[in-house]
């Protein structure tokens, strides 16, 4: 299955009716189950409107009342929150072995968005580009060749 859409394609997307937005989200978890088997399948829960509407869609529409939802049970999110996944069947808990301070520390404070997470992320593959690409030699030389 190909993941990879092109603005362009989530843009036409968003524009569908909601009965094709809905027959198309059914094809693609007919093709996860085809694929991975009731077994190999679950749906990361985090009791949002978005997983609830897809768990929704998984059980109620598509009929597969096995697929577990799985609720990462982190601290820094609302009671009410693991409240409400608790009304579900099949829900798995699950606690972070580290506590979300160690996380911070060991990989730094979460980003905002998905979108300043990626600029950070192409920012430190440039620095280390550049890093790569010059040393204290190769600069002193430089400088050397243009007072020269």
């Amino acid at each position: 299955m190909e993941n990879k859409h092109t603005m362009s394609d989530l843009y036409q997307m968003q524009s569908m009716s909601l009965n094709d937005k809905i027959r198309m989200t059914k094809y693609r978890i007919k093709e996860w189950v085809n694929t991975y088997g009731e077994d190999g399948v679950y749906l990361s829960f985090s009791s949002g409107k978005d997983s609830t509407v897809l768990g929704h869609i998984i059980r109620e529409v598509c009929g597969y009342k096995n697929i577990p939802f799985v609720f990462v049970d982190v601290p820094t999110q609302y009671p009410e929150l693991k409240q409400f996944a608790q009304t579900f069947d099949n829900l798995v808990i699950l606690k972070p072995k580290i506590s979300f301070a160690e996380v911070c520390e060991k990989y730094g404070f979460p980003m905002f968005s998905k979108e300043i997470s990626e600029c950070v992320a192409d920012s430190r593959k440039y620095i280390r580009i550049l890093d790569r690409q010059t040393d204290r030699q190769t600069d002193r030389q430089g400088f050397r060749l243009l007072i020269a």
